[in-house]
């Protein structure tokens, strides 16, 4: 794995409300590691429910930071947005993207029923099937309400502060949600996600991903599959990509991809 220029295409700069790291940070740390190319895609939640309604950011400055940096040759850095989607703000975002010219959307869902999943408040009184179950339906229904994206972006985010024992979204058990999702994505070319950051130790356990989720989405036409490892400090870019890429190639994948322009650009998985 070593001689493979994996792209990291989901991390978080300055730019972002909870990011801790500046891009010449970020960008450093992903020529320390031979990296491909990073894309920073900072926090846009269109009509944040609460006190959230300071996650976004200017697009403008953030890409004109981002042609400043790119003079290093050879080295891809991605304009990008990480779109926080909800049902009842659809308009909002398709205007906002079209305002901007992205290399990368990923679309995702932070908000269930106007809470936030990372709280607590949102498990109560509902049981692992319920909360789990009403996190996919939300993805369901931003993704098929709102095409203006390239990336599925965390798929699983559930999982990762939910309070259960079961911190994993597995096809046996979760396939009925999974499936319509994943077909979705493969039928209308849009790359799912592996993000990385949902596999770190949380308060004792982590989430792990389900390889039959991966080879469903191969089985039924999916192509597109971008790394991500949602990285928010300059020490965690890249963190878990290569273990990410292994588990591709062990599934009959070929290749992963990152978006430039809003094309995929395929990165061969080779050894």
């Amino acid at each position: 794995m070593n001689r493979l220029k994996l792209f990291d295409t989901h991390t978080h700069s300055e730019f972002s409300p909870d990011g801790r790291m500046t891009m010449e940070e970020a960008v450093e740390s992903s020529l320390a590691k031979g990296l491909g190319g990073i894309s920073f895609t900072d926090h846009f939640d269109v009509e944040a429910p609460g006190d959230n309604s300071h996650f976004s950011f200017d697009p403008l400055e953030q890409q004109d930071k981002i042609d400043k940096l790119k003079s290093r040759e050879g080295f891809f850095i991605g304009k990008g947005i990480e779109l926080g989607l909800q049902p009842s703000a659809i308009e909002s975002a398709r205007k906002a993207v079209s305002l901007f010219k992205f290399d990368l959307v990923i679309a995702s869902v932070h908000f269930v029923d106007g809470i936030d999943p990372y709280h607590d408040k949102y498990y109560d009184l509902r049981n692992e099937k319920v909360a789990y179950g009403r996190y996919l339906e939300t993805i369901y229904q931003c993704i098929t309400g709102y095409d203006d994206f390239d990336i599925l972006g965390h798929f699983d985010y559930i999982t990762r502060y939910s309070p259960y024992l079961n911190k994993s979204l597995t096809m046996k058990e979760y396939g009925d949600y999974l499936d319509p999702i994943l077909r979705h994505l493969a039928y209308r070319g849009k790359a799912l996600e592996i993000n990385t950051n949902t596999y770190r130790v949380r308060n004792g356990s982590s989430p792990v991903l389900d390889n039959a989720v991966i080879r469903h989405f191969r089985q039924i036409g999916g192509e597109l599959v971008t790394l991500g490892s949602d990285a928010h400090d300059y020490q965690r870019v890249g963190e878990g990509l290569e273990e990410a890429a292994r588990l591709l190639i062990s599934e009959g994948y070929r290749y992963t991809a990152y978006f430039a322009e809003r094309k995929a650009v395929l990165v061969p998985l080779a050894i």
